[in-house]
C-alpha cells in the first residue's frame, strides 16, 4: 500500500498528504496542524496529564504517518517537564523528501535547544532515541496486526487510515488488543466517531465517550480502560 502521495494545504494552512488511490488523508482537509493538536494533544495527552500527575508517560501510537502527533507531542512534554515515552508503528515510512515538502517548521518557533520538525523527521528508525531528557522515541516500521504485546501504555493515540482504507485495523480483534495493550486507567483517543468502532470499543470493555471534535468533524471518540 505504499502508494503515490500528493501535498495539499489543508484550511489553517498546514500541509498534508493525499493518497488518489485511496481517496484518503493524512489529515482533515479543514486543519493538519489543528486536528492533531486538538484530539490527540488537548483530548489525548494533555488531559491524561491533567487527571494523572505522575510526571510519566507511556503513549503508543497507531500510525506515525507525517509525524505531526509524536512532534507535537515531543513539544508538549517539554513545557510540561513530563517524561514521555513514545512509541510508534509505521507500516510505510514516508520518505525524507515527502516529510520535507510538509514546511511544517514554519509554524513553530522553537528555542535553540529544541529539535525542528525537520530534525525530528531524521531520526533513526528502529533505535530509541532521547531526543530531550523529557522525551525518548522509538519509531517502529511493523504492521500492528503482527505486533506483539509485550509493554503496557498510559495512552494510546490511533491514528490508522479511514474505515473505507483499512477496514482490518478497526475490528474488534484490534480493538480488544488495543485494550489489552493498555494499563487500567488508560485512554485511547481517535479522530474516528464511527459507530461500529464505538460498539467494538464498548464491547471489548472500554468506558467510551464521544466529544465535539476539531472544525469539520463533528464528533470524535475517546475511551477508558477502566
Amino acid at each position: 500500500m505504499n502508494y503515490s502521495k500528493s501535498p495539499y494545504e489543508t484550511k489553517d494552512g498546514s500541509m498534508s498528504l493525499r493518497i488518489e488511490k485511496l481517496n484518503e488523508t493524512y489529515h482533515s482537509k479543514n486543519g493538519a496542524i489543528t486536528e492533531s493538536q486538538f484530539v490527540y494533544i488537548q483530548r489525548g495527552y494533555s488531559y491524561w496529564n491533567e487527571i494523572n500527575k505522575k510526571g510519566v508517560c507511556k503513549i503508543f501510537e497507531m500510525g506515525y504517518g507525517t509525524g505531526l502527533n509524536a512532534y507535537l507531542s515531543y513539544l508538549e512534554s517539554q513545557k510540561q517537564h513530563n517524561k514521555t515515552y513514545y512509541t510508534s508503528l509505521e507500516l510505510f515510512p514516508l520518505s525524507v523528501k515527502e516529510t520535507a515538502c510538509l514546511n511544517y517548521d514554519k509554524f513553530f518557533k522553537t528555542q535553540k535547544e529544541i529539535l525542528t520538525f525537520e530534525s525530528f523527521s531524521k531520526i533513526e528508525w528502529e533505535i530509541g532515541k532521547d531526543l530531550s531528557k523529557h522525551f525518548k522515541l522509538l519509531k517502529k516500521e511493523l504492521d500492528f496486526e503482527k505486533l506483539e504485546i509485550i509493554n503496557k501504555y498510559d495512552i494510546i493515540f490511533y491514528d490508522a487510515f479511514g474505515y473505507h482504507a483499512q477496514p482490518e485495523l478497526w475490528s474488534m480483534k484490534n480493538m480488544q488488543k488495543c485494550y489489552d495493550m493498555l494499563f487500567s486507567g488508560g485512554i485511547w483517543i481517535c479522530y474516528c466517531a464511527r459507530g461500529s468502532v464505538r460498539r467494538a470499543l464498548e464491547k471489548s470493555g472500554f468506558e467510551v465517550e464521544r466529544l465535539p471534535g476539531p472544525p469539520g468533524k463533528r464528533e470524535i471518540l475517546r475511551a477508558l480502560k477502566v
